[in-house]
């Protein structure tokens, strides 16, 4: 166990870091809005709910490919690494028309959302220009997913850094209108996607090219009909897969829009507390793609007992993570929300919703290692069903009945989530367990 641990935070540490360095760029993206206005902070809140949404198909599919690249690369099998790769180039450009399309008809849809008029206005115009670089992002996040499961997982979180630098630069330029440039103010942010989206891909393209690593994996000859039965395979698991993440961040989005009902304060509060949580939980995604890449080595030598020890190192690395921002969270929650504004009433609200969102913590470290670990099992469609009963039938109703009925707003919606949160945490890690003890080698 000591053993996997200590392999399991070597390939994790890179991972947390190049998902940390995306989510910063929200981060930043966010505190700069701060110094804009509340109304741009609300307009970028309910934006990025339809902007998530559109994208969930792309994120659900991603997450199931590093397990299987995985095992052929300990193999070094390159026909099997090679139809893999083709197939995911097949899945991914199937899912970014899929995708663009349900984000044009989401902003089409934007009134029915009932918001706040100039917030409306202001997020709608965002929406279109984040449909131009939809591409990018879409291509970005397939490159990264294929780079890391080939452990190339130090080049991925430089090439990440390296993109948080050009999108601090490029909202710099873009959303104050410094050096000449157009003042765009949460457009900005949209072409600063793009631009650090667009840049990464390329560079991390270039690389995998040049690996004469890889050259095992150029010089394998395929069959089209097996790319075009593992691209159905790939299928078959990514649309569950995807399913699963539109459960839980639709309930995220639907809070969102109740909030946004509410007052632009709470949304804007709503806002920051979201950006926080979704930083911590982004560095939880990278340890559990170091357990996808481990389990998926565990499978490829028919090993149960490493299996087991990546699902157990994994969860247990996760939450010793998590320990930090829920102590952060409890501790120091107003500064943390300063950070962001200065509008004191939108302080106070963040700060109690970060509160809550220190409970958050262990809970998101159980349950996003856990269904990781069973996306790189092949288990996909029991946690969709987990995820709903979680959500849907306990969450959601939950924080409805406490936001508007007992009128306490945000916090009401804040401890549905966290309420979902532990119930599919304690769901998903007692199914991967099952798997392990059933596992067998023949």
């Amino acid at each position: 166990m000591k053993r996997e641990f200590r392999l399991m935070l070597r390939l994790a540490l890179p991972l947390m870091l190049g998902e940390m360095s995306s989510m910063l760029m929200r981060v930043v993206s966010t505190m700069m809005l701060g110094r804009v206005g509340k109304i741009e902070l609300a307009a970028q809140s309910v934006g990025d709910v339809i902007y998530v949404l559109s994208m969930l198909l792309v994120w659900g599919s991603v997450r199931i490919l590093p397990s299987p690249i995985a095992e052929a690369h300990e193999l070094k099998d390159g026909k099997r690494l090679k139809t893999l790769i083709g197939a995911c180039i097949y899945l991914l450009s199937a899912f970014a028309i899929i995708c663009s399309s349900l984000l044009a008809v989401g902003i089409w849809l934007f009134p029915m959302l009932k918001q706040d008029p100039s917030v409306s206005r202001i997020a709608t115009e965002y929406l279109h220009y984040i449909l131009l670089v939809f591409p990018t992002v879409v291509f970005w996040a397939m490159l990264v997913n294929i780079a890391d499961a080939l452990n190339y997982v130090r080049i991925t979180m430089t090439i990440a850094f390296l993109g948080l630098l050009i999108d601090i630069f490029s909202n710099w330029l873009f959303i104050f209108g410094n050096w000449g440039f157009p003042k765009m103010g949460l457009n900005g942010v949209a072409v600063s996607i793009g631009i650090a989206h667009g840049s990464m891909g390329i560079i991390l393209a270039s690389f995998l090219y040049q690996q004469e690593a890889l050259l095992y994996v150029r010089k394998a000859i395929v069959n089209s009909k097996e790319v075009w039965h593992q691209f159905l395979h790939f299928l078959k698991l990514g649309i569950p897969s995807g399913l699963q993440i539109i459960v839980e961040v639709a309930a995220f989005s639907i809070g969102t829009v109740i909030i946004g009902q509410i007052s632009a304060t709470q949304q804007a509060a709503n806002q920051i507390a979201l950006n926080l949580v979704s930083l911590t939980y982004v560095t939880i995604l990278g340890t559990s793609t170091a357990g996808m890449i481990r389990v998926g080595q565990g499978l490829a030598h028919k090993s149960r007992i490493r299996i087991w020890l990546a699902g157990v190192a994994n969860i247990m690395l996760s939450s010793l993570i998590m320990l930090i921002p829920m102590a952060l969270f409890c501790i120091i929650p107003e500064k943390i929300a300063s950070l962001y504004v200065k509008d004191n009433a939108v302080i106070a609200v963040a700060s109690t919703l970060l509160m809550i969102g220190s409970g958050f913590q262990l809970a998101d470290a159980v349950q996003a290692s856990s269904i990781s670990l069973l996306r790189a099992v092949g288990d996909v469609l029991a946690p969709s069903f987990m995820s709903i009963a979680s959500f849907w039938v306990v969450g959601v109703p939950l924080g409805y009945w406490l936001a508007i009925e007992l009128g306490w707003n945000a916090v009401g919606v804040w401890v549905g989530y966290l309420v979902a949160l532990i119930i599919q945490a304690f769901l998903f890690a007692k199914r991967f367990f099952y798997f392990t003890s059933t596992y067998s080698t023949s």
